[in-house]
């Protein structure tokens, strides 16, 4: 028992001895990697001029900031060069074709981005950051690039149905091309493989392309290799369409329904839509950016939606001062009335108000009328326009009343047997009412006999404000054409505008 025991322990310290040591293989590695780095100086260019590939794989589009004009960007840049220092025989180390270095221990090209809108542009590298080598001395290298902010002029004249072209510009910063070279990797120049799709933007296509640019060395006379990363981006138009422009869209019809309501309902109206409009403007005005060399169609979409608007109200506003004050220019009335008689039809007076008509002469007293068939013959007889048929039964009640006071002066001048004392009072109060009213009912014209030489006469009154309806009538039929306008302004802005956008 005690000899198994010592056996036992024996073994357990002879495991204990081998623990510290490495396989075969890593020892190799680690005899590789101190022979590559023995005597190696990062600070020194592997040759003359280093030929540098560059592959980009496109991991994400974080944001799009229009107003800076900056674009962030998720992606990871590959770059890969021979260093011939670093060079060794697989046979003679264990069959090691690759090592991984630390890059730090490495000389790297100081590869920055260009247009690059962080304060520094340089790829970041730290402690943990490895270099994969090759035993023929090619060394490849992934620099991550998780959240690069780049300098992106973006042209949104025709937003939202504008396209973009951002770019990622990576170029050495102090090697001019006599000692480090940018080249694109034809096999393999751009990934995207792993993209992820932007919300509000698509990505149509990627491109590499390699530009010359001058030397930033005042001590040298040779120029820079830019490799320029492109991606072409088109914008969703949906968010913004449903939420700004369709908005607008239907404030213009809104503004159009103003035309059916009173005077107080259509200012109101109009202030509202004046409001929405500020607050979609001042929404957008945050995502633009602020420039002055060209005109944004959305702003003159907003701009034209806006004058429609002032336009429909500083005519609402007239419209009710003719009203109130019943008086309207004398071109403007002529042009109403010239309206009326080209388009009677068009203008004609509803059924109510014929109704009205008839009433208000069928109720007349019955020395006005000598029988329902006058009323008749008055229903029937041709009006050529509106002002003419409502003033039917104002004519024809003045006409009346005065053929009546003649009639009763010539019955008290044959019978010529009453005196001043024998007139009572209220015939002293009829006879001061004949008067007046004989004074007052002064027609211009037979209006059942000439109804065009009446509505001249009318015409030349009623321009001076002595009937209200009939401006309220003229206004109407202004409203129609002022209606006809503004319909005619908001469809072809709104057909300019979106079609310029969309082309």
């Amino acid at each position: 028992m005690r000899i198994q025991n010592c056996l036992l322990f024996f073994c357990y310290l002879l495991y204990l001895s081998d623990c510290g040591a490495f396989p075969s293989t890593q020892v190799s590695e680690q005899t590789l990697i101190a022979n590559l780095l023995t005597g190696y100086n990062n600070n020194i260019r592997p040759d003359t001029q280093v030929y540098v590939d560059i592959t980009a794989s496109i991991q994400q589009i974080v944001s799009i900031d229009e107003k800076q004009q900056i674009m962030t960007s998720s992606s990871f840049i590959s770059q890969s060069w021979l260093d011939t220092r670093l060079t060794w025989t697989p046979s003679a180390n264990g069959n090691i074709t690759v090592v991984m270095i630390p890059a730090q221990k490495l000389w790297l090209p100081d590869t920055m981005i260009l247009n690059s809108a962080d304060s520094s542009g340089y790829l970041s590298i730290n402690t943990y950051s490895l270099a994969s080598v090759d035993y023929t001395g090619d060394v490849y290298m992934i620099l991550p690039a998780l959240a690069s902010k780049t300098r992106c002029s973006l042209f949104i004249q025709k937003f939202p149905f504008d396209n973009q072209i951002c770019s990622i510009n990576l170029t050495s910063w102090s090697q001019g091309a006599n000692r480090l070279v940018y080249t694109e990797n034809a096999s393999t120049l751009i990934d995207i493989s792993n993209y992820i799709e932007h919300p509000l933007w698509k990505l149509k296509s990627v491109s590499m392309d390699v530009i010359r640019t001058s030397d930033r060395s005042l001590f040298e006379d040779t120029y820079n290799d830019v490799i320029s990363i492109q991606l072409f981006l088109q914008r969703k138009p949906l968010y913004y369409i449903m939420n700004g422009i369709f908005t607008c869209l239907i404030l213009n019809c809104v503004t159009l329904l103003a035309f059916a309501l009173p005077f107080g309902s259509q200012i109101g109206l109009c202030m509202t839509c004046f409001m929405t409009y500020s607050v979609n403007s001042l929404t957008f005005a945050n995502i633009f950016p602020q420039q002055s060399q060209y005109l944004m169609m959305i702003t003159l979409y907003f701009i034209l939606s806006m004058c429609w608007t002032l336009i429909s109200m500083l005519w609402f506003i007239v419209c009710n001062h003719f009203i109130s004050k019943a008086q309207l220019p004398k071109l403007l009335f002529d042009f109403s009335g010239l309206l009326q008689r080209r388009s009677a039809n068009c203008f004609s007076k509803s059924k109510e108000i014929d109704l009205n008509d008839k009433k208000e002469v069928s109720q007349m007293g019955d020395g006005e009328l000598k029988d329902s068939n006058d009323a008749e013959k008055m229903n029937k007889t041709p009006n050529r326009c509106v002002s003419c048929r409502k003033l039917f039964s104002v004519c024809l009640r003045k006409r009346v009343k005065v053929e009546n006071i003649d009639k009763a002066q010539e019955k008290s001048g044959n019978d010529g047997k009453s005196t001043k004392n024998d007139i009572t009072p209220d015939e002293i109060g009829k006879s001061d009412d004949v008067k007046v009213n004989k004074e007052k009912a002064d027609p211009k014209c037979n209006f059942c006999d000439r109804c065009e030489p009446c509505q001249e006469d009318f015409d030349k009154d009623k321009g001076k404000g002595k009937n209200k309806k009939d401006i309220e009538g003229k206004c109407s039929i202004l409203n129609y054409l002022a209606f006809a306008f503004v319909l005619l302004c908001v469809f072809v802005s709104n057909v300019v505008v979106w079609v310029t956008m969309a082309s």
